[in-house]
This record gives C-alpha cells, sequence and structure tokens, in this order.
C-alpha cells in the first residue's frame, strides 16, 4: 500500500510539472503528503527555474498542507524552510545551488552579509555583526544557546565583531537582541584580587596605560581603582574593554624574581675564572660606555653587571639582573670550553771538532854564565798558545807540558841565585783532536696558547768582582753572579685552522767552553739561542735554524833568512796550526692533542723510552758488589689508568703513534 501511495504522489507531481504552464510568478499551490524530498526539490525547480545539485545523503519525505495559493517567491521561502526542518541548506555556486546537510553549510561559500537587517526566510548566510559599546567576547556567552548547533558564532576582539553563520530568520532575532544589548549606557565593572602585584602601582599603570589612549566620555576610557587592605583592584570601563584590561591585569600580576636571582654561582669546567672574570667585565665596562654614547636601544645589557672571580673553586660571583642573566650564561658557555694541548717536540743536534798541531825546535847557547871570561850566549825562543818554551822547560824540565818533547842538555847553570837546566836544543811535537757530540731532544706539553717554559742545566756562579782591603784593612770578599748554563726551551702554541700552529719560539742553548780558543778572566760559556714566530702543521717537522762554522788559525815563527832556507830552516822555526769545527742545527715538531687517547699514546710512548733506559741491565758488577736490578714505580705506569681515560675532545679516528724525532748524526 505504502508503495502504491508513493507512486501515486509522484505520478500527480509529474503531471502538475507537465501540465502546468512555464511561469515563474503564477501562484503555486504546495500540498504533499509524505511526499519523496527529492521529488519536492524537482518540484521547486520547475517553477523557480533554479538548477539544484542534490547531495546523496540528503533523504527523506516532506508534508506541506497549503490550502490556498502562494507566490512563487513565497514558494521558494517555504522550501527554504522544509529543508531547515530536515536538516538541509542550500548554498549558491554559481548556475547551480548546492543541497547539502545543513551542518556541513557553514563551511561551504555561503553568502556573507555586511550591514542590513538579514531576510526573514530560512536561508543560510553568514553576517558579520559589529557592536559598538557591548563587549563581544561576553555577548558569546549570552547568544550561544540561542542558535542551533549547526550554526557558528565567534568573536573577533580586536574589531569587537561577532560572526554568526545561522539561517536568516535566526540572525534576524539575534540583530533584534543586539539593538537592546549594544547599548551607549552600558558599563562593566569587574574585580580583581591580587596575589602578587600591588594594587596602587597596577591602578596608576592602567590608567597611565589607557589614558592616551581614549579621552574623556569614549567608550575606551577606564577607570583603575584600588582597595586596601585586601590588595584588590576595582576597573570600571565599558564592556567591551573589560576583556582586554582583565588580560593585562592577569599579565602583570606575576611573582617577582626574588633578591636571589640576581646572584648566581657559575662554577667553571675548564676556564679560569679570573681571566673569564676580567674579559667580561671588560665587556660590561666598554658596553656601558657605547650605551651611553649611542643611545638606550644599543645597550647589551639591561641592569649593571659584575662579575667577581673565586679562584679557590674556579667559580664566578654574578650579579645582574634576570633578563640579563641568559646572555651572561651564553658569554660563559662559549667562553668555558676545553682546550686543545700541543706537544713540542724539539731535536737539538751540535757536533764540534778541534784539531791542533805544534813542532818546532829551539836552540839555547850551553855556556856557563858564572866563568870570569867573557862569554857568548843566544838562542831561538818561539812562544805557543800553551805558554811553554824553552825558558819554561830550563826552570823546571818537569813542567814541559803535552806532547813529544826532546832536550839536549849539559847540567845546570846559575843565575840570580836560581839553578837553570842548561839547554842547548829543545825539539817540542804536539797534536791534538776532540770531538764533542750534544744530543738534546726537549720535548714540552701545553695548552693552547699558553706559554710553557723547560730549563734543564746548571746554575753556574761567575765572579763579577773582589777585593782584599778597605780602608787599608784587610777585609777580602768577592761578589758572585749565578747564570744558568745548560737548554732553555720558551715555547707560546696558538691553534689555527687547518690544524695549523702558530708557535712563538725561544730557544737556548748554553755550555761552558773546556777548550776556549780565547783566554779569559774567567769561566767561558757558549750560547746559541733562536728567538723566532713559526707557522707549522701538526706533527710536521721543521727547521729553526742552524750554525755551521770552521774557525782556522795557522801561526809560523822563525829566524829570518836562516829560517827560510830549505830542509835546514825547519831547525830555526815553530809552526803551530789549530782548526776548529761547530755544527748545530736544531728541528721542532709540534703534536696537536685532540683527544684523550693521544695523549694516553704519546705518554706511553715517552715512558717505554725511558723505562728501557732506565730498568735496562749494565754489564758492571762483581761476585762481591752485583749489580742491582733498577724498576720505575709500578703505580706510575700510564698503561694503568687506560680504561679510565676521559672522554675525547672531539670524535676522530684513532691517532698513529708519534715517533720521536731521530735524525742520523755524522760524528
Amino acid at each position: 500500500m505504502r508503495f502504491l501511495r508513493k507512486t501515486q504522489v509522484t505520478c500527480v507531481l509529474l503531471m502538475v510539472m507537465l501540465c502546468s504552464p512555464i511561469s515563474y510568478a503564477a501562484d503555486v499551490t504546495m500540498n504533499f503528503k509524505n511526499a519523496d524530498i527529492r521529488a519536492f526539490i524537482e518540484f521547486v525547480s520547475g517553477f523557480s527555474g533554479k538548477n539544484f545539485l542534490i547531495d546523496n545523503r540528503v533523504k527523506g519525505n516532506v508534508t506541506i498542507i497549503s490550502p490556498t495559493p502562494i507566490s512563487s517567491k513565497e514558494a521558494y521561502d517555504v522550501f527554504l524552510s522544509v529543508l531547515e526542518v530536515n536538516g538541509f541548506a542550500t548554498v549558491n555556486s554559481g548556475s547551480v545551488i548546492k543541497v547539502v546537510p545543513r551542518a556541513e553549510s557553514k563551511q561551504k561559500a555561503v553568502t556573507v552579509r555586511q550591514s542590513g537587517l538579514a531576510p526573514r526566510n530560512d536561508e543560510m548566510i553568514t553576517q558579520v555583526l559589529r557592536l559598538k559599546y557591548a563587549d563581544a567576547q561576553q555577548l558569546v556567552a549570552l547568544l550561544r544557546p540561542l542558535i542551533s548547533p549547526n550554526s557558528h558564532l565567534v568573536a573577533y576582539p580586536r574589531g569587537n565583531m561577532l560572526l554568526l553563520t545561522d539561517s536568516a530568520s535566526n540572525i534576524r532575532r539575534i540583530q533584534g537582541i543586539m539593538k537592546l544589548v549594544d547599548r551607549q549606557d552600558a558599563v562593566g565593572v569587574q574585580i580583581f584580587t591580587l596575589k602578587h602585584a600591588s594594587a596602587d602601582k597596577l591602578a596608576t599603570t592602567l590608567t597611565g596605560l589607557y589614558a592616551g589612549s581614549a579621552g574623556k566620555g569614549s567608550p575606551n576610557a577606564i577607570r583603575a581603582l584600588s582597595h586596601q587592605p585586601g590588595n584588590i583592584l576595582i576597573v570600571v570601563a565599558a564592556p567591551q574593554m573589560i576583556n582586554e584590561v582583565g588580560e593585562v591585569v592577569r599579565k602583570l600580576d606575576i611573582k617577582p624574581e626574588p633578591d636571589s636571582g640576581r646572584l648566581q654561582v657559575r662554577y667553571l669546567k675548564h676556564g679560569n675564572a679570573v681571566d673569564v672574570a676580567k674579559v667580561i667585565n671588560e665587556l660590561v665596562g666598554g658596553a656601558s660606555t657605547a650605551a651611553v654614547k649611542a643611545g638606550p636601544n644599543r645597550s647589551l645589557f639591561a641592569g649593571a653587571v659584575k662579575i667577581v672571580a673565586e679562584p679557590a673553586t674556579n667559580a664566578l660571583l654574578i650579579t645582574a639582573d634576570p633578563s640579563d642573566m641568559n646572555s651572561l650564561n651564553g658569554i660563559i658557555d662559549k667562553l668555558d670550553v676545553r682546550r686543545l694541548q700541543v706537544l713540542i717536540e724539539a731535536l737539538i743536534v751540535e757536533v764540534s771538532s778541534g784539531v791542533g798541531e805544534q813542532i818546532g825546535i829551539e836552540w839555547r847557547s850551553m855556556s856557563d854564565f858564572n866563568g870570569g871570561s867573557t862569554q857568548t850566549f843566544g838562542g831561538t825562543t818561539f812562544s805557543n798558545s800553551g805558554g811553554t818554551n824553552i825558558n819554561s822547560v830550563a826552570a823546571n824540565p818537569f813542567s814541559a807540558g803535552s806532547g813529544l818533547m826532546i832536550g839536549v842538555s849539559q847540567g845546570t847553570v846559575s843565575f840570580g841565585g836560581l839553578d837553570f837546566l842548561n839547554l842547548g836544543a829543545l825539539a817540542r811535537a804536539l797534536s791534538t783532536k776532540s770531538d764533542t757530540n750534544v744530543l738534546s731532544t726537549p720535548s714540552l706539553l701545553t695548552m693552547d696558547n699558553e706559554e710553557a717554559e723547560i730549563i734543564v742545566g746548571q746554575n753556574v756562579p761567575f765572579l763579577t768582582g773582589q777585593n782584599s782591603t778597605q780602608g787599608g784593612t784587610a777585609n777580602p770578599f768577592q761578589t758572585i753572579e749565578r747564570k744558568d748554563i745548560g737548554l732553555t726551551l720558551r715555547v707560546k702554541p696558538q691553534i689555527s685552522a687547518g690544524n695549523t700552529v702558530r708557535l712563538e719560539l725561544y730557544q737556548e742553548m748554553s755550555s761552558i767552553d773546556r777548550n776556549p780558543g780565547v783566554q779569559g778572566s774567567d769561566l767561558i760559556t757558549n750560547k746559541r739561542s733562536i728567538k723566532t714566530v713559526v707557522l707549522a702543521n701538526d706533527g710536521q717537522v721543521i727547521v729553526l735554524g742552524g750554525l755551521m762554522r770552521d774557525d782556522a788559525n795557522v801561526s809560523s815563527q822563525q829566524v829570518p833568512c836562516l829560517g827560510s832556507l830549505p830542509v835546514l830552516g825547519e831547525a830555526f822555526k815553530f809552526s803551530e796550526n789549530e782548526r776548529r769545527k761547530t755544527n748545530l742545527m736544531v728541528f721542532l715538531r709540534p703534536h696537536i692533542i685532540k683527544t684523550a687517547r693521544d695523549l694516553q699514546t704519546i705518554t706511553n710512548q715517552k715512558y717505554s723510552d725511558i723505562s728501557d733506559l732506565y730498568e735496562n741491565s749494565e754489564s758492571s758488577g762483581s761476585i762481591f758488589f752485583p749489580h742491582a736490578a733498577k724498576t720505575l714505580p709500578q703505580n706510575m705506569q700510564p698503561m694503568l689508568g687506560t680504561l679510565k681515560m676521559e672522554e675525547s675532545l672531539e670524535e676522530t679516528t684513532p691517532p698513529t703513534p708519534v715517533a720521536p724525532i731521530a735524525p742520523e748524526v755524522n760524528e
């Protein structure tokens, strides 16, 4: 029966549509009972001439009882009401009108109206409602119950506006309500119980904040009062300003920073507290001066900053505003970084040799000077670097000096109350050769950009003055100055980009000359020093400087004419040749210690080298006095701490072992 009834209704609708002429101004009679809504939409399309696009979810039956004809415009409004009752709405889309569920229509391109009253039909529209006096946010809570769940209502506080998407008839009703609410004499009063801020100060702040933007009688004017005791703030303002003022009050009513927030103790991990404090205090002093000259907008810090170093715990005591603490901590973080270390290995090779040759013959008359007759005496005398000649040998034959010495004598002679050997001839020959090889390999470990020094030598006293009497009274005394004699290495490395090391170097090698070429009143020292600034790559061996010196001294003494004779003249001359050669070279290699493993590897190598030298057995000793075994302390072996190494400064591959500098030295 139901199927036959729906079929009959559909046929009646179709017959009416086919038989009625196409005229949109004619009256329409709408009388349906349980008609399919899609057929009803098709009927409306017939008399209105509009194109409809029906969503698949649009389903249902329509019942309309209208005994009298109505105009086509009124019939279309009835159509919109039928859709609103069944939960559907129309959305204009060019030449087509979409029929969609009402809940989704607010997200579609519905008609937007900015002014004027909304139509009286049930079309879905979006209306912009502008308020003059009332607060938009407060009205949202008032109007929310008056709109359907499928509608949309939102407040825009900055423009004090409401955006409402709903049926036009309901929006028209809400516009009538807003005329009664949005009145000029509407005044809001809000009471705030403050927790942290002072009501008196906050009232003054709010009055000064809004006094410049609103004159007397303006809707934006506010009045703030404080009530004591209770720390209560009372705000009298237009409703649209109450919420804005309330937000400002909530942001200002915050807990102040305690006085301890201005003081902070920062313990440094790697940097030196005294150096860091000095740098930051200089920065703060410079920033304050610049801020005074450049204006307040150029200041680095909001308030006064003071930093005091505490060397005992390597800490910084910082006094500053809480707003400046983050900036200061950021600066300290960049300064308190672990610096790399640099191992400087030096090789000093010095080879010196000396060759000396002396040969000559001296003659002396062998007559006795004490005879009463006339005597003839004479001979040849030649001096040498050793100060030995025929006269000194005649005075003391046992002080003839080094080398071969052959003389012819006949008794002794007396002269001046002293006895002398009566030498007739003295032949002397001496050849000397000395070689000195010095090999020094000092090494020094220091941090980046820190000066380090190593001194290996002796503190030798030098006589600078003496006196035996003072004021006619015996008062012997001597003044002595002590100087370091030995090896001195002073270096300051600075690591640059690309593993390049800049080295400020001072290298000194001094020693006491055991075979001086010249005579002096006191000890004679040899000194070789280098002061330079060089660049070297990590692990690169470079030469700092060198010396190659060859000194030759040839002297010949002879009797005129006789010494020039071939072969025979050799008996009347004395020849002395001396030659000294010195070769000195200084090499250096810097090695950047990037990881704890680098340091451990180098330490193990150095420890192994010294252990081999110290613990190796010697071929000395006897049954009565056997050679005692020597061992280094076991608790100082660096290999024991391998498992407890610090974390590496950066992730790098395991370094290759650092081989010591050991070039071949030819003696």
